[in-house]
């Protein structure tokens, strides 16, 4: 069974986006320096792929992407404002004075 290119690339999206989750994750949980800085630089260089994959494939129209109405931005920025109040260690003081 032979994959098309577009379905290739679909799963090669999806694979370049769980290593991202994972080397994220597994980035923050290192207590040992070296091992962090190494997860860092794998995770930095698969997202750097991902987005490299992301724009060959929107440009190719295999990816779509909706357009926000005005209304669905400011309730997007309303919502992440009032998380970031919630939740102080988000940065929600910080955020909010900059905004200002």
């Amino acid at each position: 069974m032979g994959l098309l290119e577009r379905e290739m690339a679909q799963d090669m999206l999806m694979m370049e986006k769980q290593l991202t989750q994972s080397y994220s994750h597994t980035e923050s949980y290192c207590a040992n320096r070296a091992l962090r800085e190494a997860m860092h630089r794998m995770h930095t260089e698969t997202e750097e792929l991902h987005t490299r994959l992301f724009n060959t494939m929107h440009q190719k129209g295999w990816v779509q992407t909706p357009v926000a109405g005005q209304q669905e931005i400011e309730s997007a920025i309303l919502h992440w404002e009032q998380q970031a109040l919630k939740q102080p260690e988000l940065g929600g003081d910080k955020h909010q004075k900059d905004r200002r």
